[in-house]
């Protein structure tokens, strides 16, 4: 599964969900689209585990209908985990997406060295690091856009498990952390296990736009 494209996702979703007999919007205009997205389309040859979809429907239905009838249409390899309620005037999790965990599997990786260049990196004050995936390289600071990374056992080799910067600015793919601590080094499976929203909070915003908290 972690080799379908992320349009054939979108594809497999907008069936499920009109085949469950949903209300699902689409936009306007000569060739409408269904109002389905992703935080964060997954990297082709990456697992998701916790993936999050933002669905539009053109009415209100109850949360659980709505999860029963969609869970009855999936695969155990595309399945919906759990479904909650968010406001139309909310922002779209592509605006609210900050962070993702990923877990890669490193075999024959020594974990005593790994661990030591796992150590060295949390140390260093900045680790610039430019991207030779794109035409124009682009430089960034991967010290100051990991905020977690760690190692553990693994069969016949290591696991590493980061939080990388993802948001609409700047970010940081598993395989850039890998090249720079880890040159040459075989990777296996990357699996994303969480994306990370920033939680609207009404008093933080309050704050923001008059220096102070309200109730």
């Amino acid at each position: 599964m972690r080799y379908i494209s992320h349009l054939d996702v979108l594809r497999f979703w907008e069936r499920a969900i009109r085949r469950a007999g949903l209300p699902l919007a689409y936009s306007q205009g000569f060739t409408p689209h269904p109002k389905l997205a992703f935080a964060s389309p997954l990297p082709l040859g990456f697992v998701g585990e916790s993936e999050i979809m933002d669905v539009t429907l053109e009415e209100r239905m109850d949360i659980d209908l709505f999860r029963v009838r969609l869970a009855n249409e999936t695969s155990e390899d595309l399945r919906l985990v759990a479904a909650a309620e968010v406001a139309l005037g909310a922002p779209a999790p592509q605006a609210c997406l900050t962070w993702a965990d990923y877990s890669v599997d490193m075999p024959g990786l020594v974990i005593a060295e790994a661990e030591r260049v796992v150590r060295d990196f949390l140390a260093r004050p900045e680790m610039l690091w430019t991207s030779e995936r794109r035409e124009k390289g682009r430089t960034v600071d991967l010290r100051a856009s990991v905020s977690q990374l760690l190692v553990e056992p693994a069969d016949g080799g290591a696991r590493l498990k980061m939080r990388a910067r993802t948001n609409q600015e700047v970010t940081i793919r598993p395989e850039d952390v890998l090249a720079a601590l880890f040159p040459g080094a075989e990777t296996g499976m990357i699996a994303r296990t969480a994306v990370i929203l920033d939680e609207p909070s009404p008093a933080r915003e309050a704050w923001q736009r008059r220096g102070r908290f309200e109730e």
